[in-house]
């Protein structure tokens, strides 16, 4: 067996999704919570029904850090009031991410700063240091309920990024140095998503040939990127409380292209990885389709 690791589903918080990770083993599930607000009651319902049981939530997808004027503290406090007391220990992981950023606001924050070449960079530490503003908030809601907050690294960008009108991109989280800074300065560990690491290791290694605006990439950010999506992990596996594993190709930016099964040709990654994790680390596999969550537990017996 490749991982001995405790494992989980991620899933929507959708009846139909919750059977099917039931049907295929899984106990344990991590929930993306929806846009539109559950109460308690219709998430234990849930759980009760499949008989299953949530060790960690994801915030909603539109319920995002580093954009001050997008921030909702107190969408943040109801989720946190809401899963509470549904872990089935006493402490249980909420799952963060941050914002992405249309790439005209962040041309128009370089156009506003014509002769500041280090603008980009100044952006990127403006945003991550609104994260670690934003994550002090947060631990202070959570922390008397018991939930610990973890901080996922980020893709390049938001689904559909090459579409007309859909070009959004992750400004920050997306290499360890970022989430290093996040780390030091909360008390938010990591959520290792291998899937948004291998992209980003990809992108920026490609860039050390290639310079170009078209990823927001700063100098600093192009030279000090990991080769690949196992050293992006070592970098942070000291902090990293969870991991996300699966596969992605390209830009990652359609389901097709990202959490999708890994190809044997992508079994040497596996072994590497396989060898640097913490197996007391939860590993949870995205439960995109039933036919990919077959396939992706595969990876835990080749």
């Amino acid at each position: 067996m490749l991982f001995s690791n405790p494992t989980a589903a991620q899933t929507e918080a959708e009846l139909h999704q919750l059977h099917q990770v039931a049907d295929q083993g899984f106990k344990r599930t991590v929930i993306q919570l929806p846009s539109s607000r559950y109460n308690r009651e219709e998430l234990l319902n849930l759980f009760r029904i499949t008989d299953t049981k949530p060790i960690a939530f994801r915030a909603p997808r539109e319920l995002t850090l580093g954009k001050a004027k997008n921030f909702n503290e107190e969408a943040w406090s109801y989720w946190f009031h809401t899963v509470a007391s549904l872990y089935p220990d006493d402490a249980g992981h909420f799952i963060c991410h941050g914002s992405a950023v249309t790439l005209g606001e962040l041309f128009e924050f370089l156009d506003q700063r014509p002769r500041n070449f280090n603008a980009l960079h100044d952006y990127k530490t403006q945003y991550v240091e609104t994260v670690i503003d934003q994550l002090k908030r947060l631990e202070a809601i959570a922390r008397p309920l018991g939930i610990r907050l973890l901080l996922e690294n980020a893709p390049m960008g938001a689904p559909a990024y090459f579409e007309p009108g859909k070009g959004r991109i992750c400004p920050a989280l997306r290499t360890p140095r970022h989430l290093l800074r996040v780390t030091e300065a909360t008390e938010t560990r990591i959520c290792f998503d291998a899937a948004h690491a291998r992209i980003t290791s990809n992108v920026f290694t490609y860039m050390h040939r290639s310079r170009s605006l078209f990823a927001a990439a700063t100098e600093k950010e192009i030279l000090n990127a990991t080769r690949d999506w196992p050293q992006f992990y070592q970098q942070i596996k000291e902090q990293t409380a969870m991991v996300r594993l699966s596969y992605a190709v390209s830009w990652g930016d359609t389901p097709q292209s990202l959490h999708i099964p890994f190809p044997e040709t992508a079994y040497p990654e596996l072994l590497e990885f396989a060898e640097t994790l913490n197996p007391r680390i939860p590993v949870v596999l995205p439960s995109t389709t039933e036919k990919n969550l077959r396939e992706m537990m595969k990876t835990f017996v080749n």
